[in-house]
């Protein structure tokens, strides 16, 4: 948080206000050694370098914050800029009260503890004062304030008044100017730029509001004594924060570390400012009474809050209104020895002779050569080095000032001969003989790793980043065995056989199911169980590892298509390496990073002219185009892997350190127990481009054992099942009760897990009541590992721990469901979609959150969204953007949560902008959908009811309830939005209670009945209507392109029934039906089964052609019959009201024979001549005729469609077309399914353009 207590602009120089006279001698100032930079780190030993120790993470993500490096750079909309200096104007009113309050309870301590307290309140206040000004010069307008502190504190008093006004203006809100550009304090003046567009702050962040809440709950809590150091605790992050910002920015981005001359950019004051050693002065007084004060106060409730309070600090700047293109990690690639672990190890294989020599192997009375050998070795690989270093680095040659690339490779050269060399010497002493696999893996588990290492591996695990460990190490088992089973879930090397003996591996990498490959060597077991000493050479020196490395980057081309696609498409590789045999792979990744204190790695860079700058000078955006062959001659230094962490992955819940001290000590567990059994696995691809059969690059493979249970499928049960988490209002309009009505009224399997509790009616919320998060977790464990879902809905999450345990959950779940799934399947937000209502307050006004369920959603459950739904309030506390007044705020309000967040889509819901409409011109509600490349503006009548309490609660269920059943995205939403927009039509006339929060009637939102008694109706004995699965619009949609499998066509091209309608769906096919005539039932019940998961992964129905009973037996979405097949009327009375019925006809009388039969949709046929069936054809005549008979439903024409004639038939009055040949035969299914369904939309929108904006 910026807290202008500090250092403030005058005429010339800078100066702190109210701090200057209260430095009593001079404090030691740590300096960084390559620039004289101070560190800004704690010049202290006691309790505040402890606690600062400890949040190293959290102070990394700040460091690492987009919004945080922008400005250091200088590439920071000035807006946000703008936006960040309104928030802390706000935050710097309560941090004034804070000081006040402890002021107040200094009285009871020393008068020294009093008088700095004072003096810095002074401070604070006379910044006040001046912050006005401040603000005006960056066009930001703030309101009046009259804050004063009546304190005399060079002559303390008992008794003394302290008066602290609260902020005049809290919630008023904030005028805020709007361009580019932006700086602190310079020169120029920015009172009169012109560059404003009138951009309006309304208030506090949720973001800053957690932090004042935080602040004030701690200030106001607190006996005598305790009191002050823990107010003192809760606000000496944000000092020291800001203190060690401005140095590690100074360091990265200012000169002396050959980053050129110091910035002349506007914001660089805001750097200069902080690293200055006036402000260091603060940050360090504080420290000082702290330690002093602490020595009484409870130690760990200290440390809780500058936990939290530092937490709060990397959300605040997380929620800035700046969002550049997210960083794309497309693999992590990481050296082992002294990158991952703290220490060498290869020493660790030779030790194992000595324990070999004393069991006798592999002959007796080898001890005393076992003992000398690995120091012999040792001393002449020195030795050696050494020499070769003389010869190729001689001492007094200068350094290059330019990147040498020609000059390091051919010293690498030399380098990777001596150690292929060195490597060929320890093979023949026999060192490494006599060993068992399970020795090597004990010796590798009692490794330690580098602090967050294994920690931040998970993370890049659990995002979907592949992992390729690539290490010069002779043993793949010892590698294995110190990363941990919890990472390492394979234990055998491609090629190791059945009977114990490892043979020679082939030149492939290792994968195990937890998504690391290893690359590296491998030590020999002979038939006897023991180690030969031979080593299976794969990695042995920096040569090797920059060949590994551009074999990753050729299966990225492979899959991506081209390097430059790669660079345009932003996807990174980044290596992490500490030795100088990893400097040719450092330089030839994307992103080099630099862990550790190799001393000769820096004195080889700086020999060749390689620059080592620190982490957080990476550049924010991704590279234009690929690195050169012999890379930038630019590497980064990193403190450590948190510091890793926070650059790759940014801000992060606070339960995440649960969460990491739980898996650490799991992954320990099984490491110590050494066990080397293969476990089943299934492989999953994310972000990977249509017309992929592998992804390497962006693949994850997911560990099975590690899967929670996976109940049975929707496919199984045969009904859709969506959970609900969300609060509950006893009025019955909202929340969970509106979210139950909603899924039956759409036909799907209603579950619940509650949140909180509300006692609303129709005059608003009078208390709320939130479930604990245990207990919330249990209900959602309940549900999910028994019953299963397939889809989930959040609604009111009450609190930000209520936010974490869902996300978590859901996680847990998907990665479950991911292991499940067949190798070939792919989906971008995980295999559970995921609808999430930001519930923030109510109809009536009334606040239903916490602070900080703003900050939490967008840090932990947004991302992890298949779409989000907030309305135009909801998005404005989103994005703390300012107010949305036109559908072009919409547009921009749906792209920028979109890429801030990740999410799959965002639907701005626009009901709360007034409708413009006329008589004559009826207003629109207008919503937008932006799914991550489309705009899409959704378009329908204003109704004008005052029934609209739950409007959004059931708009987000029912978009859950169509992707339960399979609709895709954009599909879903279209029919949720019109069957919430018939209900509320129907509910005009109702009237329940007397507030301004009325219900609507859910019961008008089930789907249309037909309104004559189906074949179904009269076989069941009855004329009610029928319910049917979707409605007709949305049937409509899914009828475009219908690909119908055909054994001939697949047999031809060499496919499989499951690999052609993989194909199918990728390439755009919109429903599938299975046609296979000469297949056994057993055998066609487990094909069906395998595609209809295909099909639902990709929001396709199936359909079985003729097959009741195998439609019947694994859930598929509907059955087509022919003429000849049974009779349609009894098929409808057989799979009931719910499944899809076709029928194919040839004739108008046919036509409506199947419509009074319950048919669904007809396919009229064959239209032209075609080679996969004898049929007569009824050409576009006849099929007219079919259309007309059979309106309103929806016809497929069938039988010689090709791109030629498609458009001919959606003219005839066809929905869509029917195809076998046209895609299954072709030799790219997708391509020929993706230009069909292209020719049939252009006919469509042709045809009915309204019908298709809808």
């Amino acid at each position: 948080m910026l807290v202008f207590e500090k250092v403030c602009r005058r005429s010339s120089s800078l100066r702190i206000v109210g701090r200057g006279r209260v430095r009593r001698k001079p404090l030691p100032s740590i300096m960084t050694s390559a620039s004289k930079i101070p560190s800004g780190l704690p010049a202290t030993n006691g309790l505040s370098m402890e606690l600062w120790q400890s949040v190293q993470r959290e102070v990394y993500m700040s460091l690492h914050d987009p919004f945080v490096q922008a400005l250091a750079q200088g590439t920071l909309d000035r807006r946000a800029f703008q936006h960040y200096v309104a928030q802390d104007a706000y935050f710097l009113k309560y941090f004034a009260r804070a000081y006040g309050i402890a002021l107040s309870k200094a009285l009871a301590l020393d008068d020294d503890t009093f008088n700095v307290l004072g003096r810095l309140l002074r401070g604070v206040h006379e910044e006040l004062q001046l912050h006005g000004a401040y603000a005006a010069r960056w066009g930001v307008r703030l309101p009046h304030t009259h804050t004063r502190t009546h304190v005399n504190a060079d002559t303390p008093q008992h008794g003394v008044a302290v008066a602290v006004a609260a902020p005049a203006a809290a919630a008023s809100g904030v005028a805020v100017g709007s361009s580019n550009g932006g700086a602190a304090c310079g020169d120029r003046d920015n009172s009169s730029d012109d560059r404003n567009d009138g951009v309006i702050f309304t208030g506090p962040s949720a973001a800053t509001k957690a932090y004042t809440d935080f602040l004030m709950e701690v200030a106001e809590d607190g006996g005598q004594d305790g009191g002050v150091a823990e107010i003192l605790a809760a606000m000496l992050p944000c000092s020291r924060l800001y203190g060690f910002l401005g140095c590690a920015l100074a360091a990265a981005h200012g000169a002396g570390l050959g980053a050129g001359e110091t910035p002349s950019h506007e914001y660089w004051e805001w750097v200069r400012t902080y690293s200055s050693s006036e402000y260091l002065a603060i940050p360090a007084l504080k420290e000082a009474i702290f330690d002093r004060l602490s020595v009484h106060a409870d130690k760990a409730r200290l440390q809780s809050l500058y936990r939290r309070a530092m937490q709060l600090e990397a959300e605040f700047f997380a929620a800035q209104p700046f969002s550049p293109p997210p960083r794309r990690i497309a693999a992590l690639v990481v050296d082992f020895d002294e990158t991952c672990t703290q220490r060498d190890t290869i020493g660790g294989l030779m030790r194992l002779a000595e324990a070999a020599a004393a069991a006798g192997r592999p002959t007796a009375g080898d001890s005393q050569w076992a003992l000398s050998t690995p120091a012999r070795l040792a001393a002449s690989y020195v030795a050696q080095q050494e020499q070769l270093l003389r010869e190729v680095l001689p001492e007094g040659k200068p350094d290059a000032e330019t990147y040498d690339a020609a000059g390091l490779a051919a010293f690498l050269e030399r380098l990777s001969d001596f150690d292929e060399h060195m490597n060929a010497v320890v093979e023949e002493s026999g060192i490494l003989r006599g060993s068992t696999e399970g020795e090597v893996a004990a010796a590798g588990s009692a490794v330690p790793l580098r602090p967050h290492c294994r920690e931040t591996l998970r993370a890049a695990l659990d995002r979907g980043i592949p992992i390729e460990v690539v290490s010069v190490h002779w043993s793949d088992v010892y590698v294995r065995a110190a990363l941990g089973e919890g990472l390492m879930a394979s234990t055998r090397q491609q090629g190791e056989g059945e009977g114990g003996a490892r043979q020679a591996a082939p030149p492939a990498p290792s994968t195990s199911p937890a998504g690391i490959t290893l690359r590296c060597n491998a030590l020999e077991i002979g038939p006897d169980g023991f180690s030969s000493g031979t080593l299976h050479k794969r990695v042995q020196s920096a040569r090797d590892k920059r060949r590994e490395l551009e074999a990753l980057g050729e299966e990225r081309r492979a899959a991506r298509g081209s390097a430059a696609a790669t660079a345009a498409n932003g996807a990174l590789t980044v290596y992490i390496g500490d030795s100088t045999s990893d400097l040719g792979a450092l330089l030839a990744a994307d992103v080099g990073v630099v862990v550790g204190a190799n001393r000769l790695l820096r004195r080889v860079a700086a020999r060749y002219g390689v620059r080592l700058r620190p982490l957080a000078a990476a550049p924010l955006a991704a590279p234009t185009e690929p690195p050169p062959p012999d890379g930038r001659g630019v590497l980064y230094e990193a403190a450590g892997w948190e510091e890793i962490r926070a650059h790759l992955f940014g801000v992060e819940g606070p339960d995440s350190h649960e969460h990491e001290k739980t898996s650490a000590a799991a992954a320990a567990a099984a490491a110590a127990a050494a066990v080397h059994e293969p476990v089943a696995v299934a492989s999953t691809a994310t972000g990977v481009e249509r017309g992929t059969s592998e992804a390497r690059e962006d693949g994850v493979v997911m560990a099975a054992s590690a899967a929670p249970p996976s109940p049975s499928s929707a496919a199984a049960c045969g009904l859709p099942r969506v959970l609900s988490i969300a609060g509950s209002d006893s009025g019955g309009g909202a929340g969970i009760q509106a979210d139950v009505k909603t899924l039956m009224a759409r036909g799907v399997f209603a579950m619940t897990a509650l949140t909180a509790l509300t006692a609303q009616n129709t005059h608003g919320v009078s208390a709320v009541h939130a479930v604990p998060p245990e207990f919330l977790m249990q209900q959602i464990d309940a549900v999910l590992s028994d019953l299963g879902a397939d889809a989930i809905k959040t609604g009111m999450l009450p609190n930000a721990e209520a936010v974490h345990v869902v996300a978590d959950r859901i996680r847990h779940y998907r990665s479950g469901a991911a292991a499940a799934a067949p190798p070939s399947s792919t989906s971008p937000h995980g295999f559970l979609p995921l609808v999430v209502d930001p519930v923030l307050v109510s109809t009536s006004g009334h606040s239903l959150a916490e602070g900080g369920v703003a900050a939490a959603l967008l840090r932990d459950l947004l991302p992890l969204a298949t779409v989000a739904t907030p309305n135009i309030p909801e998005a404005e506390a989103l994005l703390a953007c300012g107010p949305i007044t036109s559908i072009g705020d919409m547009r921009r309000a749906a792209r920028e949560l979109q890429v801030k967040t990740r999410c799959g889509a965002v639907l701005i819901k626009g009901g709360h902008m007034k409708p413009t409409g006329t008589a004559d011109d009826p207003a629109d509600v207008v919503d937008i959908l932006y799914d991550g490349e489309q705009l899409h503006e959704l378009r329908g009548a204003w109704i004008h009811t005052g029934n609209t309490h739950g409007t959004g609660c059931t708009l987000a269920s029912a978009i859950a309830a169509e992707l339960a059943k399979g609709l895709p995205l954009r599909a879903a939403v279209s029919a949720a939005r019109s069957a919430l927009q018939t209900a509320l039509r129907a509910s005009v006339p109702l009237s329940l209670g007397s507030g301004v929060q009325r219900p609507f009637h859910h019961r008008h939102m089930m789907a249309a009945t037909v309104s004559e008694p189906t074949g179904a109706a009269v076989a069941e004995g009855g004329k009610r209507g029928t319910l049917a699965r979707v409605d007709p619009a949305t049937l409509r949609r899914q009828l475009r392109l219908y690909g119908v499998t055909d054994p001939y066509c697949n047999k031809k091209c060499n496919r499989t029934l499951l690999e052609a309608v993989t194909l199918a769906v990728r390439g755009g096919a919109t429903i599938i039906q299975l046609r296979e005539k000469d297949i056994d039932g057993g055998d066609f019940v487990r094909e069906a089964a395998a595609a209809l998961q295909v099909c639902h992964q990709h929001g396709v129905p199936l359909i079985i052609n003729d097959r009741v009973d195998v439609a019947l037996a694994v859930g598929a979405d509907g059955v087509h019959v022919g003429q000849s097949d049974l009779p349609a009327g009894l098929v409808r009375a057989m799979i009931g009201p719910a499944r899809i019925l076709g029928v194919s006809v040839k004739t108008p009388q046919q036509a409506r024979d199947a419509v009074a039969a319950g048919a669904d949709y007809l396919g009229a046929g064959a239209v032209l001549p075609t080679g996969t069936k004898d049929t007569d054809v009824i050409g576009l005549e006849g099929l007219a005729a079919v259309c007309e008979a059979a309106a309103p439903l929806p016809v497929v024409s069938i039988g010689g469609i090709s791109a030629a004639n498609a458009a001919d038939t959606i003219r005839a009055g066809c929905a869509g077309i029917a195809v076998v040949s046209a895609i299954f035969a072709a030799e790219d299914v997708e391509a020929a399914a993706r230009a069909l369904l292209r020719v049939v939309d252009e006919a469509l929108e042709a045809e009915n353009p309204a019908q298709q904006q809808t």
